[in-house]
């Protein structure tokens, strides 16, 4: 009796009205669970990798609408604007190692600032395939500090590095005339780009600012 129920196996239950016994924990119990937790796990990796593309995007979106937005100085006065950087650099970098006697501590204060702004300026009007070489560390700069990236804020920005190099006036005649030598021409390359941005069309030198690429 037992090996003939063994034969008729599900089909006899069937015939009775009751369905065939399920075992907990076999293989059609557990596999709706594992292929459940799969699915989940799928539509949580495809939202990331949505999310990260999206992400990847905007940033290349927003790299690129500053890069046509950044305009080049004309060569001569890129090259006025980074020897002047380097220049404020060298001479900050001395009034910070008391090579010049008789500075106040807001005197020292402003030249340990005027090291990074002059890095700043280098930055802003070097080479660009230098600054490519030196970690992308120019387009890194304009997309971090946007008005950088136009002549207008770049020429603020410099009138206001000038005013401050102006007010650095060490006790020796000789050193304060480098300073104020360096503080005058830094106003006076901000107003040359505020003029050739400005006015530059209407003499005729308007086509020299061109997009950087």
């Amino acid at each position: 009796l037992k090996s003939a129920r063994q034969k008729r196996g599900p089909m006899a239950w069937q015939g009775q009205g009751q369905p065939p016994p399920q075992v907990i924990g076999g293989e059609h119990g557990s596999t709706p669970g594992r292929t459940e937790a799969d699915f989940q796990r799928e539509v949580a990796a495809a939202a990331a990798r949505a999310g990260a593309n999206q992400a990847g995007t905007t940033a290349r979106q927003s790299l690129g609408e500053i890069k046509e937005y950044v305009m080049d100085n004309p060569i001569s006065l890129k090259v006025a604007c980074f020897c002047t950087g380097m220049i404020l650099v060298v001479f900050s970098i001395l009034g910070v190692v008391n090579v010049f006697a008789g500075l106040k501590p807001k005197e020292y204060l402003t030249n340990i600032y005027n090291i990074f702004f002059g890095l700043i300026i280098c930055i802003c009007d070097g080479k660009t395939e230098w600054m490519k070489n030196c970690f992308n560390i120019q387009e890194r700069l304009f997309s971090e500090v946007a008005f950088l990236a136009s002549q207008s804020g770049r020429a603020i920005f410099y009138f206001y590095v000038g005013t401050m190099t102006l007010l650095v006036l060490p006790d020796g005649w000789v050193w304060a005339a480098f300073y104020v030598a360096i503080g005058s021409v830094l106003c006076l390359l901000a107003l040359i780009m505020l003029f050739l941005h400005w006015c530059g069309e209407a003499c005729g030198c308007k086509d020299r600012y061109v997009p950087a690429t």
